[in-house]
């Protein structure tokens, strides 16, 4: 669309609807009559009427609209028992901008709209999912969702309330803001427990998805929430496949920036190649990378290491009205309250030693929530960074440390694992987090050193989250110190 991005002058653009109105007037009613379920077009066609100061009937084109008239006029609408009881000062009421930037382009805007409008049509009868079905299905990428159907396809993350109301601010951003390739979804991250965290790895909710053809015109929507609709939810395979997949790509590019970040922070500077965040011990940030996470590197480099400095900056102290806080702080965000790019923020451990958790955060987004052994009283409390990772410390996986060991700054206190698995969720080390197996091995994969680790109380809820596959890099450096014995604080 044109005009996408710039200030639009309400004079030229009053000018312009008029035009379009003026060259074909009967363009709207003749469309209204054919696609009755096209609130858009009655949400236009109001604006038509209102124009013309026939309030009556613009009124009813709006009752009609209903959720397009609420989302881009950012209020209910409230009919009169007749048209005739309308207030008279309603036409000469300021309108939000929105309307006239859409308009602004002329017909081809208003065409694109009215396909878009199909978007909120809820006359929808295929049978949905219940909720227990959609959070228990398995996250598999269907074979039909292809590597460049994911990277066509967009998906929407939210974590408001999914009413209607709620909803509308992000109807309007993808609306105007965003042009969907071939397909898009919006989801609803779900809480974690009674808190403020956001549980990653519980399956997000589908609200809904919408479908593009190179026919504006017959863009359409498929809820797949009856509370977001009001209406009989369609099954969400689809877009589940879709979901699933770029979770994938933004854990391992959550991984991918935390590592770059924690390497920009010790050398000034990103890493030239991928070879320096996979190198042998002592350097050995991460045990590999993917064939994903070596694209990254190589297309979004410049930009990856501008926004991780912004980030680097930010945590070193920079002030939240900086440019360096704002940029941290804008990355994240993805448009309205309430839409968010989850697992832009490094990786950071928390551990409480209340509930003997240990949890891998992005922001308020929790990966991964283990159960832990610790020491109680032993264990220090305070901010860490995880300053060496070594495989199978000591020479062997079954040993007192198990097969992996994260040493927490320099010091006798460590993350690894334990040939005492009874020992997890009580206070039995010497001040060492003692894990699972399987558990400190994904932790190794999915951290980086320079990883911010936080030891206190209270920090946490006692709910676990676990991955049923874990997250997995190719071994690709050495990581392995035979030339060192490890005496942490078992």
């Amino acid at each position: 669309m044109e005009g996408e991005g710039c200030i639009v002058n309400k004079k030229d653009t009053d000018e312009q609807l008029q035009l379009f109105f003026k060259q074909d007037p009967q363009y709207l009613k003749k469309y209204v009559r054919e696609h009755p379920e096209n609130k858009m077009a009655w949400y236009l066609l109001g604006r038509e009427y209102e124009a013309q100061g026939k309030q009556g009937k613009a009124l009813y084109c709006y009752g009609q609209a209903g959720a397009v008239y609420e989302a881009y006029e950012e209020q209910k609408i409230t009919l009169p028992p007749s048209p005739e009881s309308a207030p008279p000062a309603e036409s000469q009421r300021r309108r939000k901008p929105v309307w006239r930037w859409l308009l602004a382009a002329g017909r081809t805007a208003v065409l694109l709209l009215l396909g878009a409008g199909l978007m909120l049509a809820p006359g929808l009868s295929t049978s949905g999912r219940s909720d227990q079905e959609r959070q228990e299905a398995p996250a598999a990428v269907p074979p039909d969702i292809t590597a460049a159907q994911l990277q066509a396809g967009h998906v929407y993350y939210w974590t408001g309330d999914k009413s209607k109301e709620a909803l509308a601010p992000a109807l309007q951003h993808m609306l105007l803001q965003e042009r969907l390739a071939s397909f898009g979804v919006l989801v609803r991250g779900v809480p974690l427990a009674d808190s403020a965290w956001i549980d990653w790895l519980r399956r997000p909710e589908p609200l809904f998805s919408v479908e593009a053809t190179d026919d504006a015109a017959r863009q359409q929507i498929s809820y797949h929430d009856a509370d977001s609709c009001s209406c009989q939810p369609t099954d969400a395979q689809r877009a589940d496949g879709l979901v699933a997949g770029w979770m994938a790509q933004r854990e391992q590019q959550a991984v991918l920036r935390s590592a770059v970040a924690a390497f920009m922070r010790k050398n000034g500077s990103p890493p030239s190649a991928a070879e320096q965040l996979t190198a042998d011990y002592p350097n050995n940030w991460l045990p590999g990378l993917t064939p994903y996470m070596r694209q990254l590197l190589q297309q979004d480099m410049a930009t990856m290491s501008a926004e991780l400095d912004a980030w680097n900056k930010a945590a070193a102290g920079a002030e939240p009205g900086s440019d360096a806080g704002q940029a941290a702080q804008a990355s994240q965000q993805a448009g309205p309250e309430g839409l968010m790019r989850p697992l832009e923020q490094p990786l950071e451990i928390i551990v409480d030693k209340t509930s003997h958790r240990l949890a891998l955060v992005s922001g308020r987004v929790v990966l991964r929530i283990y159960p832990v052994g610790l020491g109680g009283s032993r264990t220090p409390e305070g901010v860490f960074e995880i300053s060496e990772k070594v495989r199978n410390p000591n020479g062997k996986s079954d040993g007192d440390f198990g097969s992996r060991g994260m040493t927490l700054s320099d010091t006798l206190y460590a993350i690894h694992g334990t040939n005492k698995p009874a020992s997890i969720g009580k206070d039995q080390s010497l001040g060492c987090i003692r894990m699972r197996q399987a558990d400190v091995e994904e932790l190794f994969d999915m951290a980086p050193i320079g990883t911010k680790v936080t030891i206190g109380k209270g920090l946490l809820p006692s709910e676990l989250s676990v991955s049923h596959s874990p997250f997995k890099l190719p071994a690709q450096g050495k990581d392995t110190n035979p030339n060192k014995v490890y005496k942490w604080l078992d």
